[in-house]
């Protein structure tokens, strides 16, 4: 009995306590609370050209025209008058390329959408190397561009100066967890580059696909979420043959496969051509294009010519003109984690990317369909 009544003691100031906050509240005048909800900042640009400006002959090789026509249409009051430093020595920023393709008239480097693929089944052919540096020099000329890095090791990423352990989303993120793609994207300070970085996070991937529903084509919905922001997406694969790749793959037009002139390289590509041809067979698919390019070449080397011969004889039909030139400039360029149009602009190795591009995007290119 004295429990009992101790619990009815308890229900009592409860109930009593309740009733005197209810009479409170009633007797209190209603107020409106009002939450300022203060916008998310956005995040800050990954820095891949720092301080850079461009002086009048280098902006003008990036727009395709002379200095002197550069100078020429701007006393004409065709394009806006150069900035100019302490010194009164004219300048441009990086920013300014798009604005003055516009002005003059020049149309993109890429007519339409572009997804492309660097891949090749043979490691260590410079693949990441070379599709930092595309990719970024399509970027400097003015073109909206997306780099993807599928490769789970993040060379792609580390070759743009990037720390790939620094972000916490890759693209497991959206891909698997199908969150906001919005929120895996990185913009850089460079403002057509944007890019999907990678590293470990990433390697889960092919065993989270494995289980999924139209596994192979998950790459392309995604894709087709943002691509209409993008002239042109470029996505650097891991050297393996794996879900992701296939995924990739089927969301690309272009197929860009860098060899090296030896043996290996030699197998490696008879291996993606393999693939390739039971991926036709499975789902109905051809690149619209596939290029092949020799890259590190050295043609006082015999290996190296014999190896070109071999490609010239069994792949002419992919095979480009474009020979991308053993440079030390080049790997100098990827220690120091930066795109080699910055580290050493008048490289040989410049000089040849700058080929392979026009070489793809010309109408050269069209020549590969």
């Amino acid at each position: 009995m004295g429990d009992e009544n101790a619990g009815d003691g308890i229900q009592n100031a409860v109930g009593q306590g309740m009733k005197s906050r209810s009479s409170l509240a009633f007797m209190q005048p209603s107020t409106t609370t009002t939450v300022n909800v203060q916008p998310t900042p956005p995040a800050p640009r990954a820095r891949i050209l720092g301080d850079l400006v461009y002086t009048p002959t280098s902006f003008a090789k990036i727009l395709g025209v002379t200095r002197h026509e550069l100078i020429e249409k701007e006393a004409e009051g065709i394009i806006p008058p150069a900035k100019r430093n302490a010194h009164q020595e004219r300048y441009y920023n990086p920013e300014d390329i798009v604005l003055y393709r516009q002005y003059l008239g020049l149309p993109s480097p890429v007519p339409s959408l572009r997804k492309q693929l660097f891949l090749n089944f043979k490691g260590g052919t410079g693949k990441s190397t070379v599709s930092a540096s595309y990719g970024f020099r399509l970027a400097q000329m003015g073109v909206r561009t997306l780099l993807i890095d599928l490769d789970p090791q993040g060379h792609l990423t580390q070759c743009l100066g990037l720390n790939s352990a620094h972000y916490s989303k890759t693209l497991f993120n959206a891909l698997i967890e199908k969150q906001d793609a919005e929120t895996v994207i990185v913009k850089t300070d460079l403002p057509t580059l944007d890019i999907i970085p990678s590293n470990l996070n990433l390697s889960p991937v092919e065993l989270s696909l494995f289980s999924m529903n139209s596994r192979e084509f998950r790459l392309k919905r995604l894709l087709a979420l943002f691509e209409k922001n993008y002239e042109l997406i470029v996505m650097d694969a891991s050297p393996s043959i794996g879900l992701l790749n296939l995924n990739a793959i089927l969301a690309s037009n272009d197929l860009i496969i860098p060899v090296l002139a030896d043996f290996l390289s030699y197998h490696g590509l008879k291996i993606l051509f393999e693939t390739l041809s039971t991926i036709e067979e499975d789902f109905s698919f051809v690149f619209e294009n596939i290029f092949i390019f020799l890259n590190r070449y050295n043609e006082s080397h015999r290996i190296c010519r014999r190896s070109k011969n071999a490609l010239e004889t069994h792949y002419a039909k992919y095979l480009l003109n474009t020979v991308i030139r053993q440079d030390t400039k080049i790997a100098e360029a990827t220690s120091q984690g930066t795109p080699v149009f910055l580290y050493a602009p008048s490289s040989k190795g410049v000089e040849d990317i700058q080929c392979l591009i026009d070489e793809i995007l010309g109408p050269k290119g069209a020549e590969h369909v």
